[in-house]
């Protein structure tokens, strides 16, 4: 089981304990969900339908992956599930509550992920929403290359394959 301890940040495994706050961050995430024309009720069933579906997803795609509550003074306040598989680790979800985004908190434990995985001698790759530029620019600071996708999402691998040379 993959943990990870920052400064600031740490990394553990989720327990059943922790499904209100991963379904209540989801929620945080899905800005596509809110624009819909719909009352409360209808949102949160929509993100309850949405969560479970996502979760049962991620759970038969990749059933070996790792799912972390990051934490800061043993607050709660993101997320991380990354499948350790060789020779490529996936990083299959990465998600902070919305006031724990712009700190660095990301870029920080994207950054110890990234020295657990070379030392591991693994590269990773990732997902991202071509919609997420924010999300798109702390990957490329980080030294992540597009590496496909699609119309909607495009595939980064770290290190870029000229770093690997």
């Amino acid at each position: 089981m993959l943990t990870l301890d920052l400064d600031h940040l740490h990394a553990r495994p989720a327990q059943p304990a922790d499904d209100a706050f991963l379904k209540a961050l989801f929620a945080t995430t899905r800005d596509d969900l809110r624009a819909v024309d719909a009352g409360p009720a209808l949102f949160a069933m929509l993100i309850d339908m949405q969560w479970h579906a996502q979760t049962a997803g991620y759970r038969q795609a990749f059933p070996d992956a790792d799912s972390l509550v990051i934490e800061r003074a043993g607050v709660p306040l993101g997320r991380l599930l990354v499948d350790c598989g060789m020779p490529q680790w996936r990083i299959v979800d990465v998600a902070l509550l919305p006031q724990a985004r712009g700190q660095g908190h990301g870029a920080a434990l994207l950054r110890a992920l990234q020295i657990r995985a070379r030392d591991s001698g693994a590269t990773l790759a990732l997902t991202v929403r071509r919609d997420n530029p924010a999300a798109r620019r702390l990957y490329d600071a980080l030294g992540f290359a597009a590496d496909g996708g699609d119309v909607l999402t495009e595939q980064m691998v770290w290190p870029a394959a000229r770093q690997r040379r």
